[in-house]
């Protein structure tokens, strides 16, 4: 079954929650990535992402350097490394939506596999309750739903020398209660912070946007060119019932942002 991890309070008291119950799984991951990559290679890349996507990340949505940083104290692993694990990890996927359900399938490699985990992330204040899919090195998500019933998918996540679009995922479900002031403040975020790619978002009234990142720049799409089911999903996110299932070849896991608290 694939690990749940319950992160609450402060940020970097939920990235100490997920680094003490991955630890031995984040330190595994940092040390492949680091044996994958030539040592000038490596240098090279951990000086761009401490110039890039690194500093927008401490400027533009500090809360989630804090959750790397208490990820990094209580896995005993360095945080440049889990910044370089952040800026080198990308995942593609397909979102699905139809009625009121949001569904995606991802493109995982066998090396990532291990990493995937559900999380509950539970702020003491300034931010909504959520679950979420993430990976055990990351601070973002590849999707989840909030308290709020907002939901969101990072299918597209393209520049490494830009920020994820798994933070801008995280940051929507944090801040978001309405899907149209959420996606208003994810443009301003991104128009400082970066990022290329793009995001399927929804809400528990039905509504569904496109979200389409360019070097920062926003455009907002419509969910109606999306298909409607997939054959197989990886998860669907209920935002009504504010609610995550995975699906695996051991069954389904389910878990709710309104437990989240």
């Amino acid at each position: 079954m694939t690990p749940i991890v319950r992160a609450g309070g402060a940020p970097i008291e939920q990235g100490r929650a997920q680094g003490a119950a991955l630890g031995e799984v984040i330190r595994a991951e940092v040390t492949r990535l680091r044996a994958s990559l030539p040592w000038l290679a490596r240098r090279a890349i951990q000086r761009r992402v401490g110039g890039a996507s690194a500093r927008a990340l401490e400027t533009q949505l500090p809360w989630q350097r804090e959750r790397i940083e208490g990820m990094a104290h209580a896995a005993r692993s360095r945080e440049s490394l889990l910044l370089l694990a952040e800026a080198q990890t990308r995942v593609a996927g397909a979102a699905f939506f139809g009625g009121a359900l949001l569904s995606a399938v991802f493109d995982l490699p066998w090396e990532l596999e291990s990493l995937v985990i559900l999380r509950h992330s539970a702020p003491d204040a300034g931010g909504f309750a959520s679950v979420e899919l993430a990976l055990a090195t990351t601070a973002g998500c590849l999707c989840g739903v909030n308290s709020e019933g907002i939901a969101v998918i990072a299918i597209r996540d393209l520049s490494r020398d830009e920020l994820s679009l798994r933070f801008h995922a995280q940051e929507l479900l944090f801040r978001a209660r309405d899907l149209d002031a959420g996606i208003d403040h994810l443009r301003r975020r991104a128009a400082y912070a970066g990022g290329t790619g793009t995001l399927v978002a929804s809400d528990a009234h039905g509504g569904a946007r496109v979200l389409e990142f360019a070097a920062g720049k926003l455009e907002v799409g419509d969910a109606s060119v999306l298909p409607r089911a997939a054959l197989a999903p990886r998860v669907e996110l209920d935002p009504k019932l504010c609610r995550l299932r995975l699906f695996s070849l051991d069954g389904a896991q389910e878990i709710s942002a309104l437990d989240a608290h």
